[in-house]
């Protein structure tokens, strides 16, 4: 993956809750445009310091750890996010500490807040985490619904896993969050950015459940999917393309057009933008967005 350059004009606060949260909230301090706070019960040695990360008393299931919940020093740890921020909560599923998820989120209730919701490996979740799991991710999904949040991003770890390819285990953790704060940060600096050219589409407003897709400007590309979003009703793709392509590629204009008509779906509404980017070589990223609720995979 390259690597954004340049500075938007807002900094977005990213919070991460809970070891893979925490995870790919640091994988976004690479990024300028990103302010991390991370909250969690394990930081090895490092006490909580309100600097780089808050502790939290370990609790031995998700019901003690919502009954045990002081806002006073998450208040403190979070006083530097506003009313006019916007804000990435990111959370694995199953984890006991989710139970803390909607005391916590009230405390910064006026920002505007998106949640990224990463789904576990079913497949080597206890019956415990399934059950808790499925309470969380059905939860905020009303909420995104409902409009008390921006938006919340869906991601399936296993198909990000996939995505990711044979990796050296003591790099495993590391690439699959650094894969999910690339995708997000990508996109996100794509939408903030002038484009060269771009036929926008606009989510309808109760389309607040989305996810991300990832493909290129190969004929024989299939996209793939972060999460199998169901009844998709707004989708957006980004074309990512180095300077001198788009200098000298005199067929570009009819593959971005080809992708975009391929992936197209009856009823679903489809935007394109292409950027220049400093990058070895085209990337092309994509966003869906639903308002149906949606089942765990």
């Amino acid at each position: 993956c390259g690597k954004i350059t340049g500075e938007t004009e807002k900094t977005m606060k990213v919070i991460g809750l809970g070891r893979v949260g925490c995870g790919i909230a640091t994988e976004f301090e690479s990024y300028p445009e990103y302010r991390t706070y991370k909250i969690g019960t394990d930081f090895g040695d490092k006490r909580g310091n309100f600097h780089t990360h808050l502790l939290i008393e370990p609790q031995e299931d998700i019901q003690r750890y919502e009954e045990m919940f002081d806002t006073i020093d998450i208040e403190a740890y979070l006083e530097s996010i506003k009313s006019s921020d916007e804000v990435l909560f990111v959370v694995e599923g199953g984890d006991p500490l989710t139970g803390i998820i909607l005391s916590l989120l009230e405390t910064i209730k006026d920002s505007k807040i998106s949640v990224m919701y990463v789904c576990p490996d079913q497949d080597i979740c206890s019956l415990v985490q399934k059950r808790d799991n499925k309470i969380v991710f059905n939860v905020l999904q009303e909420y995104a619904r409902s409009g008390l949040f921006e938006r919340i991003f869906l991601v399936n770890r296993s198909k990000v896993e996939e995505l990711i390819g044979d990796v050296a285990i003591a790099d495993y953790e590391k690439s699959v969050y650094h894969f999910i704060s690339y995708v997000f940060a990508m996109t996100a600096y794509f939408d903030n950015s002038t484009s060269v050219l771009e036929s926008k589409m606009t989510p309808p407003e109760i389309c607040r459940i989305s996810t991300f897709g990832v493909t290129s400007l190969d004929e024989q590309a299939e996209i793939k999917f972060l999460f199998d979003l169901d009844e998709q009703k707004s989708c957006h793709f980004y074309f990512g393309v180095p300077d001198e392509t788009l200098a000298t590629d005199n067929q570009l204009m009819g593959k971005v057009k080809s992708q975009v008509k391929k992936f197209g779906q009856e009823g679903v509404d489809s935007g394109f933008s292409v950027h220049s980017t400093d990058l070895d070589q085209s990337i092309v990223l994509c966003s869906f967005h639903a308002s149906k609720i949606q089942g765990l995979q």
